[in-house]
């Protein structure tokens, strides 16, 4: 491709209504000489007192394109505020977002000189006195300017809700429902903006958004952003804007010839790419891939559960960065693991490992992002997150957007890639594609005018040379394997003395089907070897795994494409390798699956540790206390077998006898049967 349109258009001073001198003067300071598309269509058509709705792609300066005319009507506005009153809301999907408009407005209005004041409320305090003294000091400040998360704001906007219900259209439900008092007067309210107002009707705040749209004044100026739309805010547009301007920046790339050749909803100077290989070689191909980048950069990595993040950020941490208290038998130890891991990851410049998702308190989510965000460009650094950090977020300097799996909501896509290759900067994104149905999602993307490239499959060889050919001696994958037909061993039949019975092998089409043509890759293989080993020497990277692989195979379930991404397709032995699994969890959805060829990994899980020696003391005085309860229902459940068996013969005989007693003898010997089922579960239970 050649290059794209520009992106920038005209100098601020060319914009009509003109902007005063204060915010010009501003802007300039922050470096910015001309507009980019979006601001020069938008700007004008809020300054003349229309609604507008903006769809733009990612990066192309939607903040400044809501926060100058914020503040340009408000200084036009000849009444001055009351110290209780505010004119402008701008409310955001996400604390983390809205920290972020909050720090740009305070920078427009430091270098404008203006005399506003802003204010920041979101969510996540925990403790009434908090809450208590934000408001405090909320009075306190009297802002002009309110920037917030829904929750926070209906409270500050509409007084909190202490008794009743909610329903989606804001109204308050069940006997005596009242509200508190209001924190601030909207009264005289100018501008109302939404940020990324897709994803705030997504995240289930309609009801906050009636509510607040309930107690502004109808004559105001109201301001609807985003990178895609739905139908749910073309809904919220008719009730809640008159006759709005719609602002729609397309992006289009350019052919050899300079003629306009496609229309993208990406930034033209974003690369996306996919590549499509087993769920268990994406850990390897990301190692990879860092390895090949040469210099030190900065990676944001997604995945669709919290858990998720939570386990690959434990596990990266320690393949990463190992180091004193990560791993078991003292410093020999931890300088051999060191050693060891060179074969799969060896760069000359150290890599930060963060990780976000929503269920961090908010103490934690804030330093986590400051401290990715305040990286420099010579540190390198992963930030494994949701799609919590897919809206809006400017990290500076984001070289790399890596998905580990595609989101549930195909319009987050864009998002995600959308948080590199910002305001004209160069970037790339790379998302992994299970063999099957799944390679179809390409296709699907292209149709939404997000287009790829197919990326190369990584080889490592012996000496740790990375490569796009594959190393002489790897064997193709069979297109039949053969693997149990039972789900895995536990579930296989036993004979009357409990013992385990071998079943015969039987051709699994299915999984070579979906692994067909691709090369063994006895690299990547070693690597999740040693991730298991990993987890049988750490309980709680072995805790963290299970719970991962079961958030994953229970999100896979809720994609809204579900005739890309097949249940039935999901390669569950491969997966469950990915994740390091020592064994493949009991999962009601994985019902009827032929498990068996998961190989599991030889350990009693029950003597996996935790690092932590008190967490370790708890689960093992726990754990006696539980076989000491086991224990006691075996002795007696032997101790009924054994009264049982002469009044069985006796019903036997009984039964001969008389054809009266042929009922009550089945259901005795139905009971008989149901304790022996329990002996065994209890004997099978103890031997793990």
């Amino acid at each position: 491709m050649a290059e794209a349109v520009p992106t920038y258009g005209r100098p601020w001073t060319a914009l009509q209504p003109a902007l005063s001198e204060a915010i010009l003067a501003a802007v300039s300071s922050l470096g910015f000489e001309n507009t980019t598309p979006v601001q020069e269509s938008t700007i004008p058509a809020f300054l003349q007192n229309s609604d507008v709705v903006v769809e733009a792609a990612t990066g192309s300066g939607k903040t400044l394109a809501f926060i100058i005319p914020v503040l340009e009507l408000l200084l036009r506005k000849k009444v001055r505020l009351a110290h209780s009153e505010i004119g402008a809301v701008i409310i955001s999907p996400t604390r983390e977002l809205a920290r972020q408009i909050s720090a740009v407005l305070d920078e427009m209005i430091r270098l404008s000189g203006l005399d506003y004041k802003a204010h920041l409320v979101v969510g996540g305090s925990t403790s009434a006195t908090n809450t208590a003294d934000e408001i405090s000091q909320l009075k306190e400040l009297g802002p002009d300017i309110l920037v917030g998360t829904p929750g926070r704001l209906e409270d500050i906007l509409c007084g909190r809700l202490k008794r009743g219900k909610k329903t989606k259209s804001g109204m308050i439900t069940a006997a005596g429902g009242v509200r508190g008092r209001a924190v601030v007067s909207a009264s005289k309210l100018e501008v109302l903006v939404l940020d990324e107002a897709d994803r705030l009707l997504d995240m289930g705040f309609e009801a906050s958004l009636t509510a607040i749209l309930s107690i502004l004044p109808k004559q105001r100026r109201t301001g609807l952003f985003s990178a895609t739309m739905s139908e749910g805010l073309s809904q919220l547009v008719r009730a809640g804007l008159r006759n709005p301007v719609r602002v729609q920046v397309q992006v289009q790339s350019q052919d050899n010839t300079g003629a306009m050749a496609s229309e993208r909803r990406i930034p033209s100077t974003l690369k996306v790419q996919f590549l499509v290989c087993p769920p268990d070689r994406k850990l390897a191909q990301i190692l990879r891939f860092i390895q090949t980048s040469g210099t030190a950069q900065k990676y944001i990595v997604y995945f669709s559960t919290c858990a998720a993040v939570d386990y690959f950020y434990k596990l990266l941490r320690r393949l990463l960065r190992p180091m004193a208290g990560m791993v078991p038998g003292g410093k020999q130890a931890l300088k051999n693991e060191k050693q060891r891991l060179r074969q799969w990851f060896d760069v000359d410049y150290p890599i930060s490992v963060h990780s976000l998702h929503g269920q961090m308190i908010q103490k934690k989510r804030q330093a986590t992002y400051d401290a990715f965000s305040g990286m420099s460009k010579d540190e390198a650094g992963i930030l494994l997150c949701t799609d919590v950090a897919s809206r809006g977020l400017d990290i500076p300097d984001v070289d790399c957007v890596i998905q580990w799996d595609p989101p549930t909501d195909p319009k987050t896509f864009a998002h995600r890639c959308g948080r590199t290759a910002r305001a004209g900067r160069s970037g790339s994104a790379l998302v992994f594609i299970n063999p099957g149905s799944e390679e179809t999602y390409v296709d699907f993307l292209a149709l939404r005018k997000i287009p790829m490239s197919a990326a190369a499959y990584l080889w490592q060889g012996a000496d740790g040379s990375i490569t796009t050919t594959a190393p002489a001696g790897e064997v193709t994958i069979d297109e039949e394997s053969d693997v149990s037909s039972d789900a895995d061993s536990s579930n296989e039949p036993e004979t009357e003395d409990g013992e385990q019975k071998e079943q015969p092998k039987k051709k699994n089409k299915r999984r070579g089907m979906l692994c067909r043509g691709y090369l063994e890759d006895a690299h990547s293989d070693g690597l999740i070897e040693m991730v298991q080993g990993i987890a049988a020497s750490d309980r709680e990277i072995y805790e963290r795994g299970k719970l991962a692989f079961v958030s994953f195979v229970q999100s896979y379930l809720k994609h809204e494409a579900m005739y890309i991404f097949r249940a039935k397709e999901l390669p569950i032995i491969e997966l469950g390798k990915g994740f390091g699994l020592l064994h493949l969890p009991s999962m009601p959805e994985l019902r009827g699956r032929p498990l068996g060829k998961f190989k599991r990994y030889p350990i009693d899980t029950d003597t996996i540790p935790y690092l932590d020696s008190k967490r370790e003391e708890r689960r093992l005085s726990k754990l006696k206390e539980t076989q000491r309860a086991a224990g006691a229902d075996g002795d007696t459940v032997k101790c009924k077998d054994g009264a049982d068996e002469e009044k069985k013969e006796e019903v036997n005989l009984t039964k001969k006898s008389a054809k009266s007693n042929e009922a009550w003898a089945s259901a005795r010997e139905a009971r008989e049967l149901a304790k022996e089922r329990k002996l065994k579960r209890i004997k099978r239970r103890d031997a793990k």
